[in-house]
């Protein structure tokens, strides 16, 4: 009875060392696997998700001139003048208008043989009224004949023209507009710069209250 008993226990001891052994044994499996493990994948948007940066603006000082450079007709001009600027302000922003009202504008882009002044001179001469030359934008040196409501209106004004062999376009009325808005050191003077970066205005405008 008492050598029956004995082996009972020690079957049991047996069987507990068994289960002390393997489930150590798994511990220690899963700490090494954790510790040298593959960082878990990123989805490719959270991978590939732009930082947020803070770009400090530049400090105007309190004698500093403000101005307006404009109207740009796109964006490419708009870069184009601030470039020419960015080399004697402290500081240029961009701001984007829309133009007010919509229609339809009538434009003559410029030929190979006459632009600006002397495609004006060419519609006179061809009993043409009502237009201006355009200075800057996509239509540089064309000539705007006329803003209309209507698509009528337009059509009829690209009919007199087709008749006179003028081929215009007609363009959506109301689009954006593009000014610069400058700060520069004492001595800057808006009117000289202005016709170098092709704006029809360039005026003196109050500075912009900083914080500090």
């Amino acid at each position: 009875m008492i050598a029956r008993l004995l082996l009972v226990v020690l079957v049991i001891l047996n069987l507990s060392a068994a289960a002390w052994w393997l489930f150590h044994r798994d511990t220690a499996m899963a700490t090494t696997v954790g510790a040298n493990a593959v960082p878990a994948l990123q989805l490719a948007d959270a991978a590939h998700a732009p930082t947020a940066t803070t770009t400090q603006a530049a400090t105007i000082p309190a004698d500093a001139v403000c101005a307006s450079f404009g109207p740009f007709a796109d964006a490419t001009s708009a870069e184009q003048a601030r470039q020419q600027l960015r080399a004697q302000a402290i500081r240029v922003d961009a701001r984007q208008v829309a133009q007010s009202g919509r229609g339809y504008d009538v434009i003559l882009p410029p030929e190979q043989d006459a632009a600006g002044a002397a495609l004006l001179d060419k519609l006179k001469a061809a009993g043409i009224k009502d237009m201006f030359v355009i200075r800057d934008g996509a239509d540089a040196n064309g000539v705007a004949l006329g803003h209309f409501g209507s698509p009528d209106g337009a059509q009829r004004r690209v009919a007199e023209l087709q008749g006179k062999d003028f081929q215009p376009h007609v363009r959506p009325g109301g689009q954006a507009l593009f000014w610069l808005d400058v700060a520069a050191a004492a001595g800057f003077d808006p009117a000289q710069v202005r016709d170098a970066v092709h704006a029809t205005h360039g005026e003196r405008v109050a500075c912009p209250a900083t914080s500090g």
